[in-house]
């Protein structure tokens, strides 16, 4: 075979924790992006033989001097994406922020910082840290509504959906995702809101609350990463992830504590081909039952922006 017989394939970076076992951080992320033909490299925060509810897991915190080496590493390889996870410490977000300036392609931030059941998974410093030095870098930011409300600094839920999508547009992102920001357990419903800026959208996905989830969100994230690299718009990527985050939660099992399982999602859907173009991404999600409707824009309430990006722009959509 000739050189030029070889395909090449999206290269996807990925800063954030890794497990031994299970498909959460660096493992989704590698999972997903081999699955769907694009390629990873990887720098790891943490380590953790599996999520926080399996017997007998251990953990480490990266070594900070091996961290940079290795976050260095990652941004030199030039990778077209470079998503952005869980981070332990200021350090470590230090670290990051720093590698950045140098990074001439698109960041994803996954603001890992905490939930409602649990809580904040990070001191209020690495906190603060996230919300001031990787928000204000990153292209596309996908936090769920009780991160959100840390990034906003307020814990006011009566928010409206423009207010919530807007407040973090303007911390400097060009693409807004905020997933579980309502969930009905009765409908098996949840709902995710995403702005570019100029279109806003509610969209509407299965949830299935008999499962954990374990991972769910790394898997969501992962998949924005990875469809974006493949030429979907911030829009398509975030309708195809939701379908492929509810498809890897409905495919858990006992592996690794109940971990999602996008590779077995995957392994009976094929999502390639419809990420490049936002109707046709549409049509074929609304087929695994995840549906968008357009936000409305009222008096108090409007975009960002007063015209739509470009098509050819990252922030499209």
């Amino acid at each position: 075979m000739f050189e030029d017989d070889v395909q090449s394939f999206p290269l996807i970076g990925s800063i954030q924790n890794s497990v031994g076992m299970g498909f959460l951080g660096n493992q989704a992320a590698f999972a997903i992006a081999n699955a769907l033909g694009s390629r990873l490299v990887h720098a790891q925060s943490q380590f953790a033989s599996a999520h926080g509810g399996v017997s007998g897991r251990t953990t480490a915190i990266s070594d900070v001097n091996q961290f940079r080496r290795d976050v260095d590493f990652v941004v030199r390889a030039r990778p077209a994406i470079l998503h952005i996870g869980f981070l332990p410490k200021p350090m470590h977000v230090d670290v990051v922020a720093s590698a950045l300036h140098e990074f001439k392609g698109v960041v994803l931030l996954d603001p890992v910082i905490g939930e409602y059941k649990k809580g904040l998974f990070v001191s209020e410093e690495t906190a603060r840290a996230i919300r001031d030095l990787l928000v204000p870098m990153a292209q596309v930011v996908t936090p769920n509504r009780f991160e959100a409300e840390v990034l906003l600094g307020s814990g006011d839920r009566t928010l409206t959906e423009h207010a919530y999508l807007n407040g973090i547009f303007d911390l400097g992102p060009q693409a807004v995702i905020i997933t579980s920001f309502a969930r009905d357990p009765e409908k098996h419903r949840t709902t995710s809101l995403f702005s570019n800026g100029y279109s806003y959208y509610r969209i509407n996905g299965p949830f299935f609350p008999r499962y954990p989830a374990h991972g769910v969100g790394d898997v969501f994230a992962a998949s924005v990463a990875a469809f974006m690299a493949l030429g979907g718009s911030p829009f398509a990527a975030t309708l195809l992830s939701t379908a492929l985050a509810s498809r890897a939660v409905a495919n858990t099992t006992n592996y690794a504590g109940s971990s999602v399982d996008p590779i077995a999602a995957l392994a009976k859907w094929n999502p390639l081909g419809y990420q490049v173009d936002d109707d046709r991404t549409m049509r074929f999600c609304e087929r695994s039952n995840v549906e968008s409707e357009m936000l409305k824009a009222t008096a108090d309430d409007g975009p960002r922006l007063k015209f739509a990006p470009p098509k050819n722009t990252i922030i499209y959509g």
